[in-house]
């Protein structure tokens, strides 16, 4: 029985990031919560509340500083970014994963993904580059950039599972965009779970509490 049950600061080639140990740590199961827009690695931690104890979770700070204590995966701009920048900071995130996993001792090389936001494109990000290693995805208040479509394989998520929640009232990230992501990874073979609700741009308490049964 490990006693590390609360998030851990730690570095993984400069790169900081908090951890949470599962009750038993002969658990294999890894799950990366990924921030949004002007958060950090200390912002996810409200959403891992209804997930199963029997994960490692890990929480990357993102590279770009934004503000105090504020973090991003890459700059606002008016248009989002291609994919290659999102395979940049794919291939740099999932190296520092591996190297934890490795010292670890962690025998499972595939993870699931909870991103929000920001961080929910970054999950669809490596769902879709690293479709290998990436197991259920959680993208909440997110959506695929429209340009993605023509730059990746779509093929490679068949048969993959999807949780994607999202507000009706989301100003900043509309939710016909997630309805759109929704229909594609449909039509393209993988598993999707929708939750909506009449809010703005967060997490509604019944997308939260399905959190905890999609990751079980």
């Amino acid at each position: 029985m490990s006693k590390k049950q609360q998030p851990e600061r730690i570095e993984i080639n400069q790169w900081p990031f908090r951890v949470q140990y599962p009750k038993n740590t002969a658990d294999n199961r890894v799950l990366l919560l990924l921030h949004g827009h002007l958060g950090n690695e200390n912002a996810m931690w409200i959403l891992a509340k209804p997930l199963p104890k029997n994960y490692y979770l890990l929480a990357p700070r993102a590279p770009v500083q934004t503000g105090e204590d504020q973090y991003s995966w890459h700059e606002i701009s008016p248009q989002w970014p291609q994919i290659q920048t999102y395979q940049k900071l794919a291939d740099q995130l999932i190296s520092r994963v591996d190297e934890w996993i490795k010292e670890q001792s962690i025998t499972n090389d595939k993870y699931n993904i909870m991103g929000f936001s920001q961080g929910a494109v970054m999950a669809y990000a490596l769902a879709l580059l690293f479709p290998e290693r990436v197991g259920k995805v959680a993208a909440l208040a997110g959506f695929i950039p429209h340009a993605w479509q023509e730059q990746v394989n779509l093929k490679s998520i068949k048969g993959k599972t999807f949780y994607i929640a999202h507000g009706t009232k989301d100003e900043i990230i509309p939710i016909n965009k997630a309805k759109q992501t929704a229909k594609l990874f449909k039509e393209n073979g993988a598993d999707v779970t929708f939750c909506e609700a009449d809010i703005g741009h967060k997490i509604s308490s019944n997308c939260f509490k399905g959190l905890g049964q999609f990751f079980t």
